[in-house]
């Protein structure tokens, strides 16, 4: 590959060169959030099982596994991707067959061999079965010859496969540069969903749980990590510097919670808890291993269930170059990097919070998918809802002091409502049998929505009474299968003589309202103020329409008013179980009301204009009368029932004109969403000005209330520091030249003393900083970025690197991630990628930038052989969705040109016709009633 480098490039890879020798080899850096769970076997009728999907890929129901002995061998060690095996498959047959079905992807089987158990428990030879195999269905079929009576069996199969190395599934192979400059290697392993099948051939279904004993042969310098404790390490008899790894027996479990690792690695030990990471990043494990500690410890003192009498130890693998993600095997939970390592020196409050939530989302799993899983991964709601809410619980429980919970409904309750407003979303119980639609559940309604319908059930039955059903429920179902119905059941002997639900009502009835549908509704509240009732009314909410729907949900209701400002009391709830119902409010006609208290309920809230009004003006006088919560409700409703119809946009506006004072996170990070959605649309237009005189009414204030940005207090709070973060970036964007004097003061002098500024502060102050920097300031922080051995950093600077302002900085920093050099070999893929996002993402300077650099046809080629052409057809799409004008639609089309046929017709019709929906918007009622509030507002 050739490529053209300009001579800011050439300036960056001096800096580079400069420090090689730390560098390269240095390690590649890593990661965080999460992945996860669920099964199915024999006749099971309370499985859902949609007859218009094809049940094919379910495995026959005759055999079931009990357990599995695996042996491999790995010379990973060299960066060679082959491994061997031996698995026994112990297995029962519970009706006669002729075959033994079991998966596999991608391994070679050498050999099978068949063995019966007799009744004192040994081993007849029972002959040596052929097999065949279903490329599509992943079924591996042995056929013995003969019909199996029902009885137990071994299955012996040796067999052997290749390491992954293109994606982080099955079995597969990393690697990191140590101190030395030696590239040292890890195997390790991601199962979930339909994984496991690439590493020996199973049962690879989530209700086939058996136990797994393994053995790992390796290199004697490496060590082996797996679900359970190691019970002895012994030379290898046929391998000269190689020893086994004997694991001890695992409890009950399904294929896809096998977890094992290959490395060297050390451990940081607290008690029964380990956390392994590379020798290298040691100093950075110590809050891990504390959240570690800290949040089982709390999850098992929350459920009544102690993790510790069912697995003797809890270890965490901090995993490199892993991108993002963690898993919760059971007793050994894999993270990338970002998701475990943390060094208060480098990293941001925004990368603690985000470990604390991801460690104790993991943690949560170890009960709700380890040690129950759902039967069949049409109810992976019962493993990722729970882990969804139980993450920001957990981690609440485990720092009080830090307010999690604030964080919750704007980054999931909010977050939920956005894709489950749309006719294509799904309910919360879907069937699916092919590995790519089970992957395809693990959306936002298997994590954000089912955390905030299982949260909503958690406060109307309230918290000890769903404790106390949650212990009913994981104990019945232990080492078991669930479905939805066994989660209710568990919750309604829970609450049964409490009079907690009204008469006739069950947990199921109101349940299965919200698992069984799609989507959500929105509750109307129209009011009568002349005897103080009001009609309330349901439907389901649609972000783009109004479309009936015959669906009825149950939804619990609670209100506070002026008079009886009560948000914190979520004791009593009502019901609305009918499409509408008449109620009294107790209210009088010049007091507003709000529904949905701390935005407890999964559903949106209308009102009539009056009653808006008078809440908009309750929030200008004094905001604290209305729970923080609600106010980030209530901005969040206003805005999307406005876009759906539903409600008056300049309303909606006029309500956001109280933030002027408001201090709280949650609301901010609420009218945030509304922000940008008007940033997008403006920038780069006549009505920008317009817009910016808008934000500046609401964030000056807060702004000015600030102080030094640049700088953190030593009792600033973590909310505060979202706040902050938050109001500087906007003050920064739009120009106010305090914020981008200290941002650019801040940078020098970094620069200048050669010490990066706070980690909690530095995104703002690099990102904007760079506005108007040298090029030796540049290249500074690149310099930091390039030689940072921690990958949550490196992934700070890429993003604000990206912010540059000027085109050449830009252009040199995106050869960077094309180019091949060896100096910039520690450069992870998904670094490379992160660096092009950060260029288009960041502001029209980037896309100049981009449409500049890739309009050079070689450079366009080479961009394409390191990236391949989806990524070029993403970034012709985010050029065309951050196209406003006439200008730059003409940028476009020369840069569509220059491209040629590189990208495809079809892509270039599509970049066109978004820039087209664009320049529409501007006569859609919504586009000229904003530009027309915004220019009134302003005169």
């Amino acid at each position: 590959m050739v490529l053209h480098l300009g001579t800011n490039f050439a300036l960056l890879l001096l800096v580079v060169s400069s420090s090689t020798l730390a560098v390269f080899g240095q390690r590649s850096a890593p990661q965080p959030e999460w992945n996860n769970r669920e099964f199915a076997p024999a006749p099971d009728t309370s499985s859902p099982r949609d007859d218009s999907i094809d049940q094919s890929y379910r495995l026959p129901t005759d055999t079931v596994p009990t357990h599995y002995t695996i042996r491999l061998h790995t010379d990973l060690h060299t960066g060679s991707r082959a491994f061997s095996g031996i698995v026994d498959i112990d297995f029962d047959v519970i009706v006669p067959t002729d075959a033994i079905v079991v998966h596999n992807r991608d391994l070679l089987i050498a050999s099978a061999a068949l063995y019966a158990k007799d009744q004192d428990g040994l081993l007849v030879e029972f002959g040596f079965p052929h097999h065949e195999f279903d490329q599509r269905t992943e079924q591996l079929t042995f056929h013995p010859g003969q019909v199996l009576p029902i009885g137990s069996y071994v299955l012996t199969v040796e067999y052997s496969g290749l390491l992954q190395t293109s994606s982080n599934s099955g079995f597969f192979l990393k690697s990191y540069v140590n101190d030395d400059g030696e590239r040292r290697y890890v195997g390790t392993t991601q199962f979930e969903s339909t994984n496991a099948r690439m590493a020996f051939p199973c049962y690879d279904e989530p209700l086939l749980k058996a136990g797994f004993t393994l053995w790992i042969t390796h290199i004697a310098e490496y060590n082996a990590v797996s679900n359970m404790p190691v019970e002895e390490v012994v030379p290898s008899e046929e391998h000269e510097g190689y020893v086994t790894t004997k694991f001890g027996p695992t409890p009950k479990m399904s294929s896809y919670l096998l977890a094992f690792g290959v490395s060297d690695f050390v451990a940081l030990e607290d008690g029964n808890q380990q956390l392994y990471a590379r020798p290298n990043a040691m100093d950075e494990a110590e809050f891990g291993l504390e959240a570690g500690v800290k949040i089982l410890d709390a999850l098992s003192e929350y459920t009544y269930v102690n993790y510790y009498d069912y697995m003797p130890k809890l270890s965490q693998m901090a995993i490199p170059d892993r991108g993002g993600g963690a898993m919760e095997n059971w007793g050994l939970v894999k993270y990338a990097e970002t998701g475990l390592l943390f060094d208060p020196a480098r990293n941001t409050y925004r990368t603690r919070k985000g470990i604390a939530v991801v460690v104790a989302h993991e943690l949560a799993h170890q009960w709700f998918g380890d040690l129950v899983g759902p039967q069949w991964w049409s109810y992976i709601w019962l493993n990722e809802g729970f882990a969804n809410l139980y993450g920001y619980i957990g981690a609440d429980l485990a720092y009080p002091s830090e307010r999690y919970w604030d964080l919750y409904a704007v980054e999931n309750v909010q977050n939920a409502f956005g894709p489950d407003a749309t006719d294509s979303t799904r309910p919360m119980t879907q069937d699916a049998t092919t590995p790519s639609a089970i992957s395809g559940l693990f959306d936002s309604i298997a994590y954000d929505k089912s955390g905030s319908v299982l949260n909503m059930f958690r406060m109307v039955l309230g918290d000890d009474n769903f404790r106390a059903g949650l212990k009913v429920y994981l104990l019945n179902r232990q080492l078991d299968g669930a479905v939805a119905d066994d989660l209710y059941a568990g919750l309604q002997a829970a609450i049964d003589d409490k009079d907690v639900l009204p008469d006739g009502y069950t947990v199921k009835q109101l349940m299965d309202s919200w698992t069984t549908e799609p989507g959500y509704p929105v509750l109307t509240v129209r009011r009568n103020y002349n005897d103080g009732s009001a009609i309330l009314s349901q439907e389901r909410f649609y972000a783009d329409k109004r479309s009936p729907n015959a669906n009825v949900w149950y939804i619990p209701y609670s209100f506070a008013s002026a008079s009886s400002p009560d948000f914190e009391d979520l004791s009593d709830f009502q019901w609305l179980s009918t499409k509408a119902e008449r109620i009294e409010t107790g209210a009088s006609a010049d007091e507003w009301i709000i529904f949905n208290k701390q935005q407890t309920g999964y559903y949106r809230v209308n009102y009539d204009a009056h009653n808006w009004l008078m809440i908009a003006n309750a929030l200008r006088e004094d905001p604290s009368v209305i729970h923080r919560f609600n106010r980030a409700q209530l901005i969040n409703d206003a805005f999307n029932l406005a876009r759906a119809g539903r409600h008056d946009l300049a309303l909606t506006l006029d309500l956001l004109r109280y933030l002027s004072n408001e201090h709280e996170y949650a609301p901010w990070a609420a009218a945030n969403g509304v922000l940008n959605y008007f940033y997008n649309k403006l920038r780069g237009t006549a009505n920008y000005h317009d817009f910016i005189v808008y934000v500046d009414a609401l964030i000056g204030p807060v702004f000015d209330s600030l102080g030094d940005i640049a700088t953190v207090p030593e009792d600033e709070t973590l909310l505060d520091k979202y706040l902050k973060q938050l109001i500087s970036t906007w003050a920064c964007r739009v120009g106010y030249t305090e914020c981008l004097r200290q941002t650019a003061e801040a940078l020098h002098t970094a620069v200048e003393t050669n010490t990066p500024v706070h980690p909690d502060v530095s995104y703002v102050v690099y990102c904007y900083g760079l506005k108007g920097a040298t090029d030796d300031e540049y290249r500074w922080l690149f310099d930091q970025m390039i030689n940072s051995n921690n990958e949550a950093e490196r992934q700070l600077l890429i993003d604000a690197l990206g912010c540059a302002q000027d085109q050449s900085q830009l252009i040199s920093l995106l050869t960077v991630a094309i180019g091949s050099n060896s100096e910039l070999n520690s450069l992870l893929n998904g670094e490379r990628s992160r660096i092009v996002s950060s260029i288009y993402s960041s502001g029209r300077f980037g896309v100049e930038a981009m449409i500049e650099a890739l309009s050079d046809p070689l450079l366009a080629q080479e961009f394409v052989g390191r990236f391949g052409q989806g990524t070029l057809n993403n970034v012709v799409s985010n050029v065309a969705s951050r196209t406003n004008n006439d200008g730059e639609l003409e940028q476009l089309e020369q840069f569509l040109a220059a491209l040629g046929d590189l990208i495809s017709p079809e892509t270039a019709a599509a970049a066109v016709r978004t820039v087209k929906t664009n320049a529409a918007w501007f006569e859609t009622y919504e586009g000229v009633l904003s530009t027309t509030y915004f220019s009134d507002f302003t005169n």
